[in-house]
């Protein structure tokens, strides 16, 4: 009887351990049914949500024109029309940089081809490249900065200044920045001289041709670099570096004589149809210093950008200046080292296998910069970048 008595003792724990383990389980169950899924959810939403928005970021930092650090960095093209413009480039066999911003976003920039075979050394977005007549357009500007001080006036006469040229007493400096004061030269320096002595010869060797019609020669824009050394008391390249390389911070803008010893500068090479790369175009001094204030200057595409932004922002000089130069008369014509156009402005240089084509919207939402270091003989990379150009945006250049 003791032992039957003590076995009926020990059996009540059993139904209170196996309900304790029931409500364990079903408790679990329950947690984890109701509370660590959601939870699951909540948070692979949330790490969605913060990568979307950090790649948004990311996007703005890396293709805002806005930002001139982007201008540091290839772009490589990522969208539908990025990688059309891409591959007409690679169609034309362009060799240089290219840029292209649309809607305000860099959507390519990269280097083609070589900035020196012998080398093997590629064209990047830090290659700086010779821009030829493009320079006109940044000499344009020094001008207008001394009209809007008042130190020079748009209808002032040439006489003010060098009564010696044919014509100076009706000449004006709105006729020189336009290309219509009827000037011309002729006969050029055949050996190195100061940049002072360059401008004395093409000032002294300027004639005459047919008055107030349009005439495209550098003389005139020698003769403007001449001006500004007067009413300014400073040197052409002290006035330049002083407004595009300290003030605009333009890092990758030198002059020849820099430019030949800079590492990523490039070199020129022929255009031979069935190759690649022509024989090298040795560098000549004479060529390009005579070039005072009209072609004798480098840049990235990037400063280049950067030049044509900050003088639609209003940056070198007002807006109200501007409209006053680009009137309605000057549309599609040759004006302050522009060509303008109603909604856009174009630019070209070329020289010694140095060609350089922008265009450039007057609302700053789209432009396209191609630099190269091999010059065809036609209008190739011309016509190339029109076609860029026209191909995103409502131009018909």
């Amino acid at each position: 009887m003791h032992h039957k008595k003590h076995h009926k003792k020990m059996n009540p724990w059993i139904p209170v351990l196996v309900i304790l383990l029931l409500i364990i389980v079903v408790g679990l169950e329950i947690y984890l049914l109701f509370f660590q899924q959601p939870t699951t959810s909540i948070t692979t939403q949330e790490t969605s949500e913060s990568t979307i928005q950090t790649t948004q970021s990311s996007e703005t930092l890396t293709d805002s024109a806005k930002n001139a650090e982007n201008f540091n960095q290839t772009v490589e093209p990522h969208s539908t029309l990025a990688k059309e413009l891409q591959q007409k480039l690679i169609d034309k066999k362009f060799t240089g940089t290219a840029l292209v911003v649309h809607q305000g976003n860099i959507v390519l920039q990269k280097g083609f081809g070589h900035a020196n075979v012998a080398e093997s050394r590629p064209n990047t977005e830090q290659s700086t490249f010779q821009i030829g007549s493009i320079q006109k357009a940044l000499t344009a500007v020094l001008v207008l900065q001394q009209v809007q001080k008042n130190q020079l006036a748009l209808d002032q006469t040439l006489n003010n200044f060098y009564p010696s040229v044919p014509g100076s007493e009706k000449i004006t400096i709105r006729q020189l920045l336009s290309m219509r004061s009827g000037l011309y030269q002729k006969d050029y320096p055949t050996e190195m001289m100061s940049d002072d002595d360059f401008l004395h010869f093409s000032i002294t060797h300027a004639q005459m041709g047919n008055y107030g019609k349009y005439k495209y020669d550098g003389v005139n824009y020698r003769i403007l670099a001449g001006v500004l050394e007067r009413v300014t008391n400073q040197t052409y390249r002290e006035l330049f570096n002083q407004t595009f390389v300290q003030n605009a911070k333009l890092m990758h803008t030198t002059f020849y004589d820099d430019f030949l010893t800079s590492f990523n500068r490039t070199y020129a090479y022929e255009n031979v149809s069935g190759k690649d790369f022509g024989d090298e175009i040795m560098d000549n001094h004479l060529t390009f210093d005579q070039e005072v204030g009209t072609g004798n200057v480098a840049m990235t595409v990037g400063d280049l950008y950067l030049f044509y932004a900050h003088l639609f922002e209003g940056d070198f000089i007002s807006k109200q200046l501007m409209s006053e130069l680009w009137t309605p008369d000057t549309e599609t014509k040759y004006m302050g080292g522009l060509y303008n156009f109603p909604s856009y402005i174009k630019g070209h240089g070329s020289e010694a296998g140095f060609e350089s084509n922008a265009l450039f919207s007057k609302d700053q939402q789209d432009a396209v910069i191609l630099l190269s270091n091999q010059h065809p003989k036609d209008k190739t990379n011309s016509d190339l970048a029109n076609a860029l150009f026209n191909l995103p945006g409502p131009y018909q250049a």
